[in-house]
């Protein structure tokens, strides 16, 4: 299994490629990654927090638990996308698709969310990504495992 530490690495790395010739800086980069491993088990807390004041026909997030099964963590990217995060909940939504956790980051005109969901979510993370015009990384389900952890 991969070490958080990797995971973080392989994150950086990732979104390094991802956004190559656009003039981020590393430091920028790890800072966002870091904020956005740190915003994981934060947000979901806060999240689950707000939607307990709602109904419950419009609770679609599940609070993650051991009979969650397997996740992925899938990081999609964009420039220019400050609502990144807004529009990926509501697509997110229309796909019915179980958000475990969510974080989001930005540094300069770069917009990063990560996402854990159940495992067999990439097939639809692949359309929303298009529709969203963002580049999208999925995490296999070992290093997936290590994030938050």
């Amino acid at each position: 299994m991969a070490s958080p530490v990797d995971v973080r690495q392989a994150l950086i790395q990732r979104v390094s490629r991802r956004v190559s010739g656009h003039g981020i800086a590393r430091r920028s980069i790890e800072g966002a990654v870091d904020r956005v491993l740190a915003a994981l088990p934060a947000g979901m807390a806060q999240r689950d927090r707000a939607r307990e004041s709602l109904p419950a026909a419009s609770d679609r997030a599940a609070r993650p638990s051991p009979a969650s099964g397997p996740a992925i963590v899938a990081v999609l990217s964009a420039a220019s996308a400050p609502d990144l995060a807004s529009r990926a909940r509501g697509a997110l939504e229309r796909e019915r698709l179980r958000v475990l956790a969510l974080g989001t980051a930005t540094a300069g005109r770069h917009t990063v969310l990560t996402v854990r969901l159940p495992a067999g979510s990439a097939p639809a993370l692949e359309r929303l990504a298009g529709e969203l015009g963002a580049s999208l990384t999925v995490l296999d389900s070992a290093a997936a495992a290590q994030v938050g952890a």
